[in-house]
């Protein structure tokens, strides 16, 4: 099931130097079903809002030390606070105060002595239109991923029919291999219809995008299958694909695994160099995980890159490789950390001993093999 945070109330900033307006406000807002932070200063409020986020700050406009100009200016250089709605409350007509507020990015004003029922409206109003944008922001972010999330998870097998369908093309090609390579090309096929009907059936229901099962996993079977689905692309740049390990089992999403698993096989396959061997390890050695290391003899990844790797769009500069960057969205290390993670698992980088890179990933090995 999808995580969510739950709902909390609307937090009211109340910023006034008087006790009994801050008293008064509070009780009212209370009433109304409001969460309320008081502050009697600017400088208390500026400190309390960076402490906490509110959802809408009313502020007295006349205060002694930081007043509510001064206070307003300082929210709306802070990036974290910018998007908070201000609201003014004074005593005073002034159009020329009036208008200072406005341009300092006040949303409104309510003038002394209010009337309740407008204090009350004009609070849920702004609040209202704070959280519809921040939902609609939460939209256009939630797209992007869906974006992101088909162009990888279509890249692997797309990427492998490509392969197959250039090693066919060799003239010396036997017909044993060539019937094998007309079958990869006929599961990828399937592999990316199958991916394209769950994204629809997810996309059916309001949920996150990437809602993972939880399920008996046998990772030697899993690797297999992921080293097959690679093999004509480490054929294709003279690369050989071993597994090694004991039989294990592991809890979590079988398709999103697959993912995975598939995406730092090929990753080690474009920087492998020829003639050179990818190894596919499993092991138990820490208690009640299993892990999976993929162990290549590429050019590795500069120190100074490293803390890139697991970025949403950043490429890593490989110096002396003819890897085919074409074939590198930026994405992959990114979601395949982020799917290992909601299986409750984990994924990292190490430099392998003797040159080349180590990606590996751990997850808790299932029920029965406790």
């Amino acid at each position: 099931m999808p995580f969510s945070a739950p709902a909390r109330e609307p937090l009211i900033l109340i910023v006034d130097d008087q006790a009994a307006n801050i008293q008064l406000l509070g009780h009212m807002l209370s009433d109304a079903g409001y969460d309320v932070m008081p502050a009697n200063s600017g400088e208390q409020a500026l400190a309390r809002a960076q402490a906490r986020r509110p959802d809408l700050v009313l502020m007295d406009m006349m205060m002694p030390g930081m007043d509510g100009f001064e206070l307003c200016r300082r929210l709306k250089a802070d990036p974290n606070l910018l998007e908070v709605p201000a609201i003014f409350l004074t005593a005073a007509t002034d159009r020329e105060f009036l208008v200072r507020a406005f341009e300092l990015g006040a949303v409104d004003y309510i003038t002394k002595p209010f009337v309740v029922e407008e204090l009350l409206a004009r609070v849920r109003t702004h609040v209202n239109l704070k959280r519809a944008t921040e939902h609609l922001r939460l939209m256009v972010r939630e797209r992007d991923d869906v974006t992101a999330i088909v162009a990888h998870d279509l890249k692997n097998p797309i990427s492998n029919i490509r392969f197959a369908a250039q090693m066919l093309r060799r003239p010396t090609i036997d017909a044993g291999r060539h019937a094998g390579l007309v079958d990869d090309i006929v599961s990828c096929c399937d592999e990316a219809i199958e991916f394209i009907q769950r994204f629809l059936q997810r996309r059916a229901a309001i949920e996150r995008v990437r809602t993972l099962e939880s399920a008996v996993v046998d990772l030697g079977q899993l690797a297999d299958r992921a080293i097959a689905r690679q093999q004509a692309a480490a054929e294709a740049r003279g690369v050989r694909l071993l597994r090694g390990g004991a039989p294990l089992a592991a809890q979590g999403d079988p398709a999103a695994l697959r993912n995975v698993l598939q995406n730092l096989i090929a990753n080690a396959i474009r920087y492998a160099p020829t003639g050179s061997c990818i190894d596919v390890q499993l092991d138990a050695d820490r208690p009640g995980y299993a892990r999976v290391f993929v162990m290549d003899r590429g050019p590795g990844i500069p120190a100074a890159e490293r803390t890139k790797l697991f970025q949403r769009f950043a490429r890593i500069t490989h110096a002396g490789t003819d890897a085919d960057e074409s074939l590198s969205t930026g994405l992959g290390l990114a979601i395949a950390r982020d799917d290992i993670e909601q299986m409750g698992g984990y994924l990292w980088f190490e430099p392998r001993a003797g040159g080349g890179s180590v990606f590996a990933f751990e997850l808790p090995l299932a029920a029965a093999a406790h």
